[in-house]
C-alpha cells in the first residue's frame, strides 16, 4: 500500500544512495597535490635524476599548511624541489643546502621528511645532493601505525535493505 508521497521519497533515497556510491568509487590520485609542468625540465639536477632512471614531472612545488594552535591561526608551506617519477612511484626530490647540512639519523629524517611524504603523497624522499652528484632515497615504514577502518558502503546498503524490511512489515 503506498501512500502519498512515498515514490518521491524512494526516489529520493535511491539518488541519495547513487551519490554515496559514487563518491566511495570516485579515488583520490595520489597527484592531485602535485602540479604537473607542461614545459620540459631542464637543468642539472633533472639531468642527474633522469641518468638514474627517473622522470622529472615537476618543479618547485609550494604546498599552503594552515596549523591551528588553541585560538590562532598561522599559515605555514612545505617546499619540495622537483617531483619525479620512477615506474608507478613517485618521490619528492630534496636538493642538499650547503649551509644547512643534514645529520643523517634516523630521528633527524623522520622530523626533516617525513612531514614531506605524508603531506605530498609519494611513495619516498630523494635527497639530492647537485654538487657531489649523490641521490639518497628515503623511505618510511609506518606499517606499525594502526589506521582506523572505515565502515564500507555494504554496511549502509544493508541497514538501508533492513529498514526497507521493516517498514514494508509494519504495513
Amino acid at each position: 500500500m503506498l501512500r502519498d508521497g512515498d515514490v518521491v521519497v524512494l526516489f529520493l533515497l535511491l539518488i541519495l544512495l547513487l551519490i554515496l556510491l559514487g563518491r566511495t568509487w570516485k579515488k583520490t590520485d595520489p597527484d592531485s597535490v602535485i602540479l604537473h609542468s607542461t614545459l620540459p625540465i631542464q637543468g642539472k639536477v633533472p639531468n642527474l635524476l633522469e641518468e638514474k632512471g627517473y622522470e622529472v614531472i615537476a618543479e618547485k612545488q609550494r604546498l599552503p599548511l594552515w596549523v591551528q594552535i588553541d585560538e590562532k591561526q598561522f599559515e605555514s608551506r612545505l617546499y619540495a624541489d622537483y617531483i619525479a617519477r620512477r615506474g608507478e612511484e613517485v618521490y619528492v626530490v630534496i636538493l642538499v643546502k650547503p649551509k644547512k647540512t643534514l645529520r643523517l639519523s634516523g630521528a633527524v629524517v623522520r622530523d626533516r621528511f617525513l612531514g614531506h611524504m605524508l603531506a605530498f603523497r609519494v611513495n619516498g624522499i630523494l635527497y639530492v645532493d647537485p654538487v657531489q652528484e649523490t641521490i639518497q632515497t628515503i623511505t618510511f615504514d609506518i606499517t606499525g601505525v594502526r589506521v582506523p577502518r572505515r565502515r564500507g558502503m555494504v554496511s549502509h546498503l544493508i541497514m538501508l535493505a533492513v529498514g526497507a524490511l521493516i517498514a514494508i512489515l509494519v504495513q
